[in-house]
């Protein structure tokens, strides 16, 4: 019960971010940790990795049930953009907000343009930022190259500063 209760919160919100949905996330996160307590006798790594390891297995349920009820398909060519090409430099893949228009930002406000932008930039933003995946993690789990990953990112966060009205 003890490691039910320290892998619920974060296996939730994990799928909650992906699914867009309390039934299905809390759903995607019971099996999910049901799935690693079926194999726990061979797991052999620490509590941190445990959590880590039921996370991953909700965030393919998540995705699986995604494809499963959406006509939305991934693929190497999105949108109507070209294919951009990305700065490997760790300035690129930041929101960077000045001290001026920190003070006129709430989280709120970030969550709700957030909640704007299309499905797969957000689903890349949070797999990034807040489960903070890697880009070869995000494009094993969407089945597209890590370089459309990159470029998705860039344009979700280019389009996020458009929404919030700042400097590109």
């Amino acid at each position: 019960m003890e490691m039910y209760n320290l892998c619920a919160t974060p296996v939730y919100n994990a799928s909650l971010h992906i699914v867009m949905n309390e039934f299905d996330a809390e759903e995607i996160m019971q099996d999910s940790i049901l799935k690693a307590f079926d194999n726990i006798d061979r797991f052999l790594g620490t509590e941190k990795e445990f959590i880590a390891f039921v996370k991953r297995i909700a965030i393919n349920k998540s995705i699986d049930l995604f494809r499963k009820n959406s006509k939305i398909f991934f693929s190497d060519h999105l949108s109507d953009l070209s294919e951009l090409e990305v700065e490997e430099s760790a300035d690129s893949y930041q929101l960077n907000i000045s001290d001026e228009e920190e003070n006129t930002l709430s989280i709120e406000t970030i969550k709700e343009k957030i909640e704007l932008l299309p499905y797969g930039y957000k689903m890349v933003l949070q797999l990034h930022l807040i489960d903070e995946l890697e880009f070869s993690e995000i494009a094993e789990i969407m089945d597209i190259k890590p370089s459309s990953v990159r470029s998705q990112y860039v344009r979700a966060i280019n389009k996020l500063k458009v929404n919030l009205n700042l400097r590109i």
